[in-house]
């Protein structure tokens, strides 16, 4: 690759504002031996040079490691959880329901749970198969 120096006349590819695309100019004044003012080939608007910069396309790669990582100890933490009950006495779930640690819930969205705490006076964690909720109850 030779270093030819650049004057004016010379042809050069810029970032034209008129096209708004990079085109072909021409350089109309230098400073020095940087380029100062170019004319678009394409359109003749005259502006100050934009040097074409390429982007840096960075990819972040999803390790398929961190997704599942969280997902199986969330799901170990359920199966141990659920490990000594029965799922058929799950109690339906409802708001003014009376709740203690230990209880298992039929929720109609999140499905089966085990309390894990209550928050007094109207709260209760809840470990679903989806994660932890924290939902309304009546504290016994």
């Amino acid at each position: 690759m030779t270093n030819k120096q650049l004057s004016a006349g010379d042809h050069i590819t810029s970032k034209c504002t008129k096209c708004k695309d990079t085109t072909n100019h021409t350089i109309v004044a230098m400073v020095g031996e940087t380029v100062a003012r170019v004319e678009c080939n394409t359109c003749g608007g005259i502006h100050n040079y934009r040097n074409v910069v390429t982007k840096k396309t960075t990819t972040r790669s999803k390790t398929s490691s961190t997704r599942p990582a969280k997902t199986s100890r969330i799901e170990a933490e359920w199966e141990n959880l659920l490990a000594e009950v029965n799922p058929a006495d799950a109690t339906p779930y409802n708001i003014q329901m009376s709740i203690k640690n230990g209880d298992l819930i039929q929720h109609p969205s999140f499905g089966l749970g085990r309390v894990i705490n209550t928050i007094k006076p109207n709260k209760m964690e809840v470990v679903f198969s989806t994660g932890t909720k924290l939902l309304r109850c009546s504290v016994a």
